[in-house]
């Protein structure tokens, strides 16, 4: 199903009950308090022009008295957004489980900007009510994505995944021109990672002290001729994780001199990302990177069944960039 912009009203609604910690409080003092890092003033501003309401009905302004038990809700009216569910399949669903190839592009939940096109906005608009994704991966990558059927079921699946029990295994297209990896080798990756201080951007992945194994094979090599980059010699590795740190493979992976062809984050440093993130449709920017999205793919993925506690495993086709890559036979 695909959503065009002037067909989605795209409205975040946020609501607030007075406790009797805030009964007689200022609108504006009640919602910097509850909002965080927003200041009075703009607070203020919040309460006189924006969407707003306080039930039991009553004229809202900036010094508007609040009693314990009004309703305050804040409607924010976010820019046009697209929604593309067509890139979403079902692989499976049963009393406990809705098993999901991701597309490249939709986020797990709403943040920033993006509220609709989201795995959950995909369950909700396809009538899996009471349907939750039970872990995330990246934005841009692709994959199965696992989702409990019914409310019960969360929290034990998402301790299996807090605690590493699933078993990953992932695609990844990495450039590689200097024969990193070759057909048929098998390496571990277990530098331990952590968040990189000199980075300002506050998630971008180093050296750290939390404990990471990536287990890698390369499956074949390839090349892919881009017009601004030339030929980009490419390895299709398949990786297994067994711990689930922040950016694990992608850094990991990087760190060896091979990034993910796509990676906007690893690939060159902080200034490049931020200023793709600001000008996305920038050609210049864009045609430094072999693909517009990361190779990376969340290929196969085994977990025991909630209800049977059997084994079964789940796997998501090969998105079709990797049908761009000529392959050596």
């Amino acid at each position: 199903m695909k959503i065009s912009p002037r067909d989605t009203q795209n409205v975040r609604e946020r609501e607030f009950t007075v406790d009797q910690n805030f009964d007689g409080w200022r609108l504006d003092q009640f919602l910097a308090n509850r909002i965080g890092r927003l200041s009075r003033s703009r607070a203020g501003d919040i309460a006189k022009y924006g969407d707003i309401s306080v039930m039991p009905p009553r004229k809202v302004k900036a010094g508007t008295r609040l009693r314990q038990g009004d309703l305050v809700t804040i409607r924010e009216h976010l820019p046009p957004e697209e929604i593309n569910d067509e890139g979403v399949e079902v692989i499976f669903d049963d009393e406990a489980l809705v098993i999901l190839s991701k597309p490249s592009g939709m986020l797990v939940h709403e943040a920033g900007n993006v509220r609709l096109h989201t795995v959950a906005g995909y369950l909700e608009r396809h009538g899996f009510e009471g349907a939750e994704a039970v872990h995330r991966i990246d934005r841009e990558t692709s994959g199965v994505m696992v989702c409990a059927r019914r409310a019960e079921f969360v929290p034990g699946l998402r301790a299996r995944f807090a605690s590493d029990h699933p078993q990953k295994t992932y695609r990844a297209l990495t450039v590689d021109p200097h024969g990193r990896w070759k057909v048929g080798v098998r390496d571990t990756l277990d530098t331990p990672l952590g968040l990189d201080p000199n980075s300002e951007l506050g998630l971008k992945m180093t050296r750290g002290d939390l404990h990471a194994r990536t287990h890698v094979t390369c499956l074949r090599r390839g090349s892919l001729i881009h017009p601004k980059l030339g030929e980009v010699i490419l390895a299709d590795l398949e990786v297994v994780i067994e711990t689930g740190r922040q950016h694990q493979i992608r850094i990991h992976l990087a760190m060896e001199g091979t990034p993910i062809a796509g990676d906007k984050l690893y690939t060159y440093d902080d200034t490049f990302f931020a200023n793709i993130c600001d000008y996305p449709d920038d050609l210049e920017l864009c045609d430094r990177l072999p693909f517009s999205r990361h190779a990376l793919h969340a290929w196969r993925l085994g977990i025991n069944h909630p209800i049977t506690q059997e084994h079964v495993a789940f796997e998501a086709p090969l998105p079709t960039i990797w049908d761009e890559v000529c392959f050596e036979s």
